[in-house]
């Protein structure tokens, strides 16, 4: 067998072997295009920066936690006061708090909840008032 004869057959085996290395490479390199790297650095920038801000927020939220029920029950001795909740969006008009329907969470700037958090998720907020078992809260932010 010549030696060119070899050469071409052990190249050939190791692009067989290399081939869904090659292919990812080149997947990985049109992604790497495709992305808008500008705007996605800005958004973990704006994201840690609001982040760094609610630290001192949900630093006092978490030194005296306050349930749903505790809220409900002595509601004028925590007005004002931070919570950290788990809360269920599910519009800027129902939600509720620790998956339970039966504790109606009311938002006193609807505005401010960011767009795409109507689901399940933890945030702090300022207690504005209780009426009727409704816990009316002013959205901080999303740790």
């Amino acid at each position: 067998m010549s030696i060119s004869r070899e050469i071409w057959r052990k190249a050939s085996r190791l692009s067989k072997r290399y081939a869904p290395v090659a292919a990812g490479a080149a997947l990985f390199g049109a992604f790497a295009v495709t992305v808008p790297w500008n705007q996605a650095l800005a958004h973990l920038r704006e994201r840690s920066d609001e982040r760094a801000a609610l630290a001192p927020f949900l630093a006092e939220a978490k030194l005296k936690p306050l349930t749903y029920p505790e809220v409900v029950v002595s509601h004028p001795a925590y007005l004002h006061k931070l919570v950290y909740w788990d809360v269920t969006i599910r519009s800027s008009t129902s939600s509720f708090a620790a998956g339970r329907p039966a504790w109606p969470v009311v938002w006193t700037n609807p505005e401010r909840l960011p767009e795409g958090l109507y689901h399940q998720t933890s945030v702090v907020a300022r207690i504005d008032n209780v009426l009727n078992d409704a816990v009316y809260l002013e959205y901080v932010g999303k740790p």
